[in-house]
C-alpha cells in the first residue's frame, strides 16, 4: 500500500485463506451456525483483510466492518449490495484515511450504500469507539444493533 492506495493481490494471503477454510470447516461441523448471519470485522491489518475477504467472497458474509483499513477500489462494484460500515480516523498515520474514503466512494459510484464514520482529529486507534460499550463521547451508538440486524 502506498498513500492509501491498494491493489488486491491475485491470490489471498495464507492467513486469509486458512481463515476462510476454517470458517467453511466449522460450518460443516456445526449445523447450528447460521450461515445467513456471518459477519466479518477487523482493525488495521485486519481492516485490510476485511476488505480483501469481502472483495474475494462478496456473498459469503452478511455484513462487514473494516476499521482503519483499505481495499482495492477497482473491485468495489462487487460490494454494492453488501451491508458495510467502515470506520477510520481522519489523522491516521499508519493506514491513510484515503484507504477508507476511496473504498466508500467506489462502492457508492457502483450504486451501493455503505455506512462510513470518520473520526475527526483521531489517529489509528479508533476501534475502541466502535467495539466498546463504554460512555466515551466518541462511542458509536447503535453499532451492535446494526451489525446483528444484518442477514442475507
Amino acid at each position: 500500500m502506498h498513500n492509501g492506495s491498494y491493489v488486491q493481490p491475485v491470490q489471498p494471503s495464507i492467513p486469509l485463506l486458512l481463515t476462510k477454510e476454517l470458517l467453511d470447516s466449522l460450518q460443516h461441523k456445526y449445523a447450528g451456525i447460521d450461515t445467513n448471519r456471518l459477519y466479518i470485522t477487523g482493525l488495521s491489518n485486519g481492516g485490510l483483510g476485511t476488505w480483501d475477504a469481502i472483495e474475494r467472497w462478496p456473498n459469503y458474509f452478511a455484513a462487514a466492518v473494516p476499521i482503519a483499513g483499505a481495499g482495492d477500489p477497482s473491485k468495489a462494484a462487487v460490494l454494492k449490495n453488501l451491508p458495510i460500515w467502515a470506520f477510520h480516523g481522519s489523522l491516521d498515520p499508519t493506514i491513510p484515511v484515503s484507504g477508507s474514503r476511496d473504498m466508500i466512494a467506489a462502492i457508492q459510484a457502483a450504486g451501493g450504500h455503505p455506512n462510513y464514520t470518520e473520526f475527526a482529529g483521531q489517529g489509528h486507534g479508533v476501534w475502541p469507539y466502535v467495539y466498546s460499550l463504554n460512555t466515551s463521547s466518541l462511542r458509536v451508538t447503535g453499532f451492535f444493533a446494526w451489525l446483528f440486524a444484518q442477514h442475507k
